[in-house]
């Protein structure tokens, strides 16, 4: 089962729903939080940064849909995006956890995630 942790707004490029990386980043350039909370919020996403592979694929322009997602034994970056989730939260933005067992067509995959691209979904006419 892999989890991916999302907000309502969808990715033009992925198709899917926006995960809180960017919604993070756009709420800690918005203004709005407070110092110290940017300050907890960096530092956060330094620790995500040290530890957990940004996978160069994600930047081909042939995988521009694919999305990542946590392995469930990646608890400690699990723990540190479930926090910066709950900062979401509290400033109003809608975070859900995902959940899966087939994430799509498997491109990169380390100890913690899996990058993937989606499958197409096709249209039936029903």
């Amino acid at each position: 089962m892999f989890i991916r942790f999302v907000i309502l707004k969808q990715d033009r490029e992925s198709h899917s729903r926006q995960g809180i990386f960017q919604a993070a980043i756009h709420l800690r350039d918005s203004g709005k939080l407070a110092a110290h909370e940017v300050n907890w919020l960096e530092d956060e996403l330094a620790w995500l940064r040290m530890h957990v592979e940004s996978p160069a694929c994600l930047r081909e322009q042939n995988n521009h849909r694919a999305i990542s997602w946590f392995h469930p034994r990646a608890v400690r970056p699990i723990e540190k995006v479930r926090s910066i989730a709950a900062l979401l939260v509290e400033h109003g933005v809608h975070v859900e956890m995902i959940k899966t067992d087939d994430p799509g067509t498997v491109i990169y995959e380390d100890g913690w995630q899996v990058v993937a691209k989606p499958h197409r979904r096709h249209l039936t006419g029903h």
